[in-house]
């Protein structure tokens, strides 16, 4: 079993969350589009692989739809199951795109099967599968777990693994069903003014 270090309390937990919707830590601005690129190269990308505001820009857009989760989840609503394993997908690719060169085909293909069984879901009303889907999943990060450092894409995957994707799933909303119209291979029967049988 991989040793993961020692495990944050609430607060911890509760002040990385803040960090991650937040941009950073109080005080800290984001990196510059070189240090990142350099960072990037650094990791093993090939220099010319790395398109840096395009990946600034998915970062971007990935703080915002988490900062929507929570606020959503905060306000007491249903968050669709569909949406939060489709986030979880998404930190699960932005992690992968800061580490080159690891293999991260098996957290890959359950991030995939999570949205996949969020879609069926939503449908159905059955969060059975997605609970399954989120149980293999936290397992398969934990064994291509970074290591000690500020892995924020890793630790919002790992929490919406653990705690989100299942809280949806048990909280599941199916969709409203719409009756299909009745369809007859007769002609249509014929009405009768006045008479109550047609």
């Amino acid at each position: 079993m991989t040793d993961t270090g020692p495990t944050p309390t609430p607060e911890q937990f509760r002040q990385i969350k803040d960090d991650i919707t937040s941009g950073g830590p109080a005080g800290v601005t984001p990196p510059a589009e070189d240090a990142v690129a350099a960072q990037a190269v650094a990791a093993g990308a090939d220099p010319t692989s790395v398109d840096v505001k395009a990946l600034l820009a998915g970062i971007q857009a990935l703080q915002d739809r988490v900062q929507a989760l929570e606020a959503e989840k905060a306000s007491g609503a249903a968050i669709p199951v569909q949406v939060t394993a489709e986030t979880l997908r998404d930190l699960v690719q932005t992690h992968v795109a800061h580490h080159p060169g690891q293999d991260f085909s098996d957290v890959l293909r359950l991030a995939d099967d999570a949205v996949d069984a969020g879609v069926n879901a939503a449908v159905s009303g059955d969060g059975g599968p997605v609970l399954t889907i989120a149980g293999k999943l936290v397992k398969a990060l934990k064994r291509v777990h970074p290591g000690p450092g500020d892995h924020h894409y890793f630790t919002q995957a790992l929490q919406f693994a653990e705690t989100h994707l299942p809280d949806a799933a048990e909280n599941l909303v199916p969709q409203p069903k719409t009756a299909g119209a009745v369809e007859s291979a007769q002609p249509p029967a014929a009405v009768v003014q006045g008479s109550v049988t047609g």
